[in-house]
């Protein structure tokens, strides 16, 4: 009788627990094969791959995905500072010119999936790759993140990109108490 109360409990607790959610903005469905990373761990298990994951370590959620790294969070922003995709590439392709690595950019457009836009900007650095995406806002909430490659893993980077892309489904502003 002790064995079937202790297991009771155990499953009560179980299904009680509260799950661990990615964004208060959206529903996330992570690309398969997302390993959580450990943010205190990640520089001793990337320091042979990586020449810096600083910029990356600074998301919320971290995940290693068939040796990419693709990290993000939420972002809010006071609906009286808006600022526009359009606006934010212009001004990230004048600050990457103006620290003179203009040569250095892969990638800065804005691209549509399932009717959200993202700004999505790319800088090459040797044989790495940083690509940063930031979405429009809902509200005055969004996501933006980032993935970390190398040179090699450009194609299955640009995969992993868009698939973490098209399993974001943001919720009504109401949902994620943005009103």
């Amino acid at each position: 009788m002790k064995i079937i109360l202790v297991a009771a409990l155990i499953n009560c607790c179980v299904l009680f627990q509260e799950e661990e959610f990615l964004s208060k903005v959206a529903n996330i469905e992570l690309p398969q094969k997302s390993l959580r990373m450990n943010k205190a761990n990640l520089p001793a298990k990337t320091k042979n791959r990586f020449k810096s994951t600083f910029a990356i370590s600074q998301y919320e959620h971290l995940y290693e995905v068939d040796s990419i790294l693709l990290a993000f969070a939420d972002y809010s922003e006071a609906k009286d500072n808006f600022k526009g995709l359009e606006d934010r590439k212009n001004e990230w392709l004048g600050g990457m010119s103006g620290l003179g690595l203009k040569a250095n950019i892969d990638r800065a457009e804005i691209i549509k999936v399932n009717n959200t836009r993202f700004l999505i900007m790319g800088l090459k650095n040797g044989d790495e790759y940083y690509s940063a995406f930031i979405s429009d806002k809902k509200g005055s909430k969004g996501i933006s993140g980032s993935l970390q490659y190398k040179a090699e893993d450009k194609e299955k980077a640009e995969i992993i990109l868009n698939d973490f892309l098209k399993g974001i489904s943001f919720k009504a502003p109401f949902l994620s108490r943005d009103n």
